[in-house]
């Protein structure tokens, strides 16, 4: 890879980290949603059991749901945040390994989480023969995949059932094809012949290899393609691999992904293993001509391969970090371990891949390594658990190959620094990186699994080509990236337009004028990020829009419009229709010459817009509309002047007319006439004898020479009346500390009055005819005023007057400020003195009178509001008497503030402390006291008390606290106390090296009991709620039972286990060997009290006594066992072989003719210990000879058949126990 693209890819990773970091973006084995398809183990290596699912959490319980789709398991759990959970599968293993081969089951496993989570697959075993599979999520499922397998080592020998290498596939949709081409011949299928399967949702297939030397070329599955229409998950397994660097045999194997999941850039970090056990890993390439190098400290090395084909590279001592660069997608499948044990991972790329944070489990003390890879730039910027000391900078070396740009680590952690059992988190604040676990030891096994990340292939679309019309305003585009980046930007080929934003993958396009020109426009939508930019590309061809013409802008005057003619024009649409204006009416909206009618609103509006809009696009583009605007100007105003009252001794009435425009004609409905002329605008109308008799004259003004404008006209009224009158309506009383006396009066309409007065103050408006008179303290103390109201103008003057008292007014007294707590009443002390002692209370607050405003010494009951408002004022206001005002006075009341009583606490379990803290606001000065009532009967006057409630259930806990200010709050709140569970068992008589069984009693009275440990006495323990256990040798053990509640509530109970030795079971035989039929007498001699006896003599019979005599009918070595019980209940076996003979015969004579019947002299009987077995002819020669009881002589002499007649033989044999038997005779030949 180009190393400047690399750092541009790492840049751009970089800022896509800081928008997902925290998120958890879903990617390799992060994920919610996980496929699984269990590989078979065979358990005659080292059991196939236990297997487990180690799940790993973030920052957030979750809920999670492991079951089979097309099986009957089923479980949903909640696991807390941050933590590990070991989910054991180890009681269905039957119906959830994937066998027999060559088979459809219903035995597929499917994980749903509701928040992120990490997930590796265990098969723990019995201590040998142990692997992991790191489950990949939705990245590891598709439709198409190559898959990797070790070429190195072949499968191990054990019976009976042999281990061998497969491919498991787990189907995630109905109705799923999946097409097989197997690279070598598997179970019911040739190698190198593609057949297909159909499965459904949860089923499973393997395809098993049927040789087990899969270090053989032809004999290995790697390159093996699976193809499928619909998404599935493939496992690959390989099991008790046979290391060539020693006596270790290991199961190997990985979930893997599809091709395009997989990348062209890997890092290798070599591991443990002997120099002789060739460690490396197997390239294999998912497309034809792949060109793959590998770079290490020794140098370059290449290869050309094609689909399927495997490069095994061996990693030396030397090379302890290695590049791998292929031009086309391939699989590394790493082989690495301790000394000889092995296990294998598939790696994932370094490119468009990686981690900002993996949450990885540590499940026992052996030696734990962590792998890291990453950017030499972000080598200094972890955290392991919070500690940025683990990982440190110092740890890592440079990759050869990648000139420095990537680096890599191998560190090795004690249980000291990441325990056994714990959830544990990798973060790097600064880039992606790539993380791989190798667990085990060089005598045990080798777990072996990458948790970083994959990522998928990214898809950019662009969207559909689209035609659209000339003139439209932008060009919608709506694209999408998904899978390996989910960020892009758009360019456009040959545009010369503008992007709203480019970088949004739903954005506008602005056109330019020559864009609509050209008529085409090509747009480039490309993917960003840390992987290789996917481009996609969308055309947008523009086509003629319809056009449309409403004419020219006109005007008219408002006062003289009627049907307005309209003219537009229209082309490349079938027709073309007026619309617009409020409500007026059109002539014929279809015609292009046709009216308008406007209606008041347009008129009064000024203006109307009429819209002239095609119909019938001719290429179907969206209709054009074009306007045109009426203007509508105001009428000439014309204003004749007020109208006129005059008294009837006028002769001339003064006339004051506007017209706005033009000029003007007056005209009269009386028989005086205007002076000077009757086109004098501000003349005078001359009244007639006959006018002042009718007493009103109407006079008309009419506009002259007014444009496209109507005439407009004017009129005023002039009134005669007669002589006027007057009355003076002001108080003849008012209350002696007034600074103001309202004066009042009316008079005859069309008048005019003036104000006097005998006093010595002022009147503000003397001609007004209701006024202010500001009292002198003179007129006070003369006791009186005269007012006169007198008529002025045309008229004869008339007048009223009035004399006005002084009267003394009334004192109030509201009381002193005072101050009072927030939540306290207010006291009122109002007095009133004078000729009227009533008042009533009023505020501008909004709290109550108690029991009434008219009370002047009751109570205030202030609001929330005049509380939170600050001060308020009470006001106390006289009863108006006397003609007096009210007098008033105001009292200030200020409100302590109250504190805020307040705690917080947190639900316990009985018998714990609750602690219970503070959390009150004084407001105001500080908290002085705290007073609490548990709820149990129980106090306390702490400020932060703790307190342990004896019984469970739920409590209402009361809190007062008092500021210094000497105001107190009160707040009560409910608080839960969780009972403890009760554990209790029992447990069955207990034998050394035997099974103990333990039965579950626990109880909790409310809630439920959601998890148990068992503890034996530190030497083991077991979370089932009614497990076995053995221990191995005799003596008192205390086993703790721990319960935990739903609410987390604890409670343990020890119980001491007495666990008894068992006997040492020991029996003779006499004798041993015997022959057929011979009484063998067997004598249990076990020390102890023994109670019980089961003989089973190994031909179907058996005894149950102490001393017994058993006889056979037939040779053969019989493994006799013994099974004794003692008086407690413990038990032992023994078994112990008895050879059964039958003495040595031999026939008289023989045919050896070759027709299978008596062809062979030989000696008949047994079984014997030794023979010697001889044949002499009749010379004594000896033509015969052997030491081996199935040898017989076939007649033949030096290869040559013997000739017919008499021959001597002679045998001894070993009957065993010293028994030797020795004869001789004659057999005849005879053919």
């Amino acid at each position: 890879m180009n190393l400047e693209l690399m750092k541009l890819r790492q840049i751009i990773g970089l800022l896509v980290l800081i928008f997902t970091i925290g998120s958890f973006e879903s990617k390799g084995q992060i994920d919610s949603v996980f496929w699984f398809a269990a590989p078979w183990v065979t358990p005659s290596h080292s059991g196939n059991t236990p297997i487990v699912l180690r799940i790993s959490t973030f920052n957030a319980p979750t809920t999670v749901r492991v079951y089979q789709p097309a099986g009957t398991y089923d479980s949903t759990f909640v696991v807390p945040a941050n933590s590990l959970n070991s989910h054991f599968l180890t009681s269905i293993v039957n119906t959830l390994e994937s066998k027999p081969a060559d088979n459809v089951l219903n035995y597929g496993i499917k994980i749903e989480a509701d928040t992120l989570v990490t997930i590796v697959y265990e098969v723990v075993t019995t201590g040998n023969n142990p692997e992991t599979y790191s489950l990949k999520g939705q990245n590891a499922v598709g439709t198409e995949f190559v898959c990797p397998f070790q070429t190195t080592w072949a499968n191990g020998s054990y019976a009976p059932i042999q281990p061998k290498s497969m491919i498991c596939i787990v189907a995630t949709e109905d109705n799923t094809t999946v097409w097989i081409t197997p690279k070598a011949t598997v179970v019911g299928h040739p190698a190198g012949v593609t057949y297909s399967i159909v499965l459904n949702r949860g089923q499973v297939y393997t395809v098993e290899n049927t040789s087990q030397a899969t270090n053989t070329p032809g004999n290995n599955l790697g390159g093996t393609i699976v193809v499928a229409d619909k998404p599935i998950a493939v496992t690959v397994s390989d099991d008790s691999v046979t290391n060539s660097g020693g006596g270790c045999r290991d199961l190997m194997g990985d979930q893997i992904v599809p091709v395009d999941v997989v990348g062209t850039n890997y890092i290798v970090n070599r591991g443990n293993m002997f120099a002789n056990s060739q460690e490396g890993i197997f390239i294999v390439a998912t497309q034809n001509f792949t060109s793959v190098t590998v770079t290490t400290t020794l140098g370059t090395f290449s290869q050309l391969l094609n689909q399927g084909d495997t490069w095994k590279y061996v990693l030396t001592a030397t090379e302890g970090l290695a590049y791998v660069d292929a031009d086309k997608n391939v699989y590394v499948l790493q082989a690495s371990g301790f000394g000889c044990e092995v296990g294998e991972a598939l790696l994932p790329p370094i490119n468009c891949a990686g981690s900002s944070q993996v949450s990885f489990t540590r499940t026992n003390a052996q030696t734990f390594i962590l792998n890291i890879l990453c950017p030499t730039s972000a080598i200094n910027n972890f955290l392991l658990n919070g500690s940025n000391t683990l990982v440190p900078g110092s740890a890592f070396l440079p990759v050869p190959g990648t000139a420095g740009f990537w680096s890599g680590a191998q560190i090795d952690f004690p249980v000291g620094s990441i325990p056994v059992g714990t959830s544990n988190l990798l973060t790097n604040s600064s880039d992606f990186f790539g993380m791989g676990v190798i667990n085990g030891g060089a005598g045990t096994g080798c777990y072996y699994h990458y948790m970083s990340a994959f990522n998928r292939k990214v898809y950019t679309k662009a969207g559909n080509d689209t035609t659209l019309c000339n003139g439209d305003p932008s060009v919608l585009l709506n694209g999408s990236v998904e899978g390996g980046s989910t960020t892009g930007e758009w360019t456009v080929i040959n545009g010369a337009g503008s992007f709203v934003n480019a970088t949004d993958l739903t954005t506008s396009y602005v056109p330019s004028t020559s864009d609509y020109t050209q008529g085409t426009l090509t747009f480039v939508l490309a993917s960003t990020g840390n992987c290789d930019p996917v481009r996609d590309t969308m055309i947008v061809n523009f086509i003629q829009s319809p056009e449309a013409n409403a004419g020219t802008d006109d005007s008219y005057c408002k006062n003289n419009v009627g049907a307005v003619p309209i003219t537009g024009a229209f082309s490349y649409s079938a027709a073309a229709t007026w619309s617009g204006g409020d409500g007026g009416a059109f002539g014929n909206i279809g015609s292009p010459t046709t009216t308008y009618t406007p209606s008041p609103a347009d008129l009064a509006a000024d203006s109307v817009v009429l819209f002239y809009t095609t119909a019938g696009s001719f290429f179907s583009c969206p209709n054009k509309q074009d306007t045109v605007v009426i203007f509508f100007t105001d009428a000439p105003t014309i204003d004749a002047g007020p109208d006129q009252l005059v008294c009837s001794n006028t002769t001339d009435v003064a006339l004051n007319a506007v017209i706005s425009t033009g000029s003007g004609t007056w005209t009269s409905s009386g028989t005086g006439g205007f002076s000077p002329s009757q086109t004098t605008l501000n003349g005078s109308y001359v009244l007639a004898t006959s006018d002042i008799s009718n007493g009103l004259v109407m006079l008309y003004l009419v506009s002259d020479n007014n444009g496209n404008c109507a005439a407009v006209f004017d009129s005023l009224e002039i009134q005669i009346i007669n002589f006027p009158v007057v009355t003076n309506t002001t108080t003849d009383s008012i209350c002696s500390n007034n600074g103001t006396l309202n004066l009042t009066g009316t008079v005859t309409s069309g008048f005019s009055t003036q104000w006097t007065t005998s006093g010595f103050g002022t009147i503000a408006n003397p001609s007004n005819l209701s006024t202010i008179y500001s009292i002198s303290p003179v007129d006070v103390t003369n006791g009186f005023i005269d007012v006169v109201l007198s008529t002025t103008g045309i008229c004869p003057i008339a007048n009223d007057s009035i004399r006005v008292i002084f009267v003394s007014p009334p004192q109030v007294n509201a009381g002193t400020d005072q101050a009072y707590c927030q939540n306290a009443l207010v006291q009122l002390n109002g007095q009133i003195t004078g000729a009227d002692t009533t008042g009533t209370w009023s505020t501008l607050g909004t709290g109550t009178f108690l029991p009434g405003p008219n009370f002047l010494n009751g109570v205030y009951d202030p609001s929330i509001g005049d509380v939170s408002g600050g001060p308020i004022s009470l006001i106390l206001t006289s009863t108006s008497n006397f003609g007096c005002p009210p007098d008033r006075d105001t009292i200030v009341i200020t409100f302590n503030r109250i504190p805020t009583a307040d705690f917080t606490y947190a639900n316990v379990c009985q018998a714990s402390n609750m602690n219970f803290v503070d959390a009150s606001v004084a407001n105001t000065g500080s908290l002085s006291t705290w007073s609490w009532a548990f709820g149990d009967n129980t106090n306390s006057i702490a400020q932060n008390p703790q307190h342990a409630y004896t019984t469970p259930g739920n409590f209402n806990v009361m809190m007062i606290v008092t500021s210094s200010n000497g105001c107190t709050d009160t707040v009560v709140k409910p608080v839960t106390v969780y009972p403890l569970p009760l554990p209790s068992f029992n447990a069955s008589i207990a034998c050394e090296a035997y099974p103990t069984n333990f039965t579950n009693t626990s109880f909790i009275p409310s809630g439920s009991i959601v998890s148990y440990l068992y503890d034996f006495n530190g030497i083991g323990t077991s979370s089932q709620s009614n497990p076995s256990f053995v221990f191995p040798t005799s003596g008192t053990y205390n086993v703790t039972l721990t319960a935990v509640s739903n609410f987390g509530c604890t409670n343990s109970v020890i119980q001491q286990i007495v666990v008894h030795a068992i006997p040492n079971a020991s029996f003779t035989a006499t004798p041993n060997p015997a022959l057929v039929n011979q009484n063998i007498t067997y004598t249990d001699v076990t020390a102890g009290n023994i109670i019980s006896w089961q003989w089973n003599f190994g031909d179907g019979q058996g005894d149950n006594i102490q001393i017994t005599n058993h006889s056979y009918n037939a040779g053969g070595v019989y493994t006799v066992t013994l099974t004794i019980t003692d008086d407690i209940g413990c038990m032992d076996t023994i078994s112990k072989d008895i050879s059964v003979a039958l003495l040595p015969v031999v026939p008289s004579g023989f045919t050896p003719n070759g027709d299978g019947e008596n062809d062979v002299f030989i000696i008949r009987g047994g079984p014997f210990r030794n023979v010697d077995f001889k044949v002499y002819n009749n010379w004594g020669q000896l033509i015969f000879e052997s030491n081996d009881s199935s040898i017989g002589w076939d007649g033949t002499y030096k290869g040559e058949p013997a000739p017919l007649g008499v021959y001597t033989w002679t045998f001894v044999v070993d009957m065993g126990s010293d028994f030797i038997v020795k004869e001789s005779g004659d057999v005849t030949l005879i053919r």
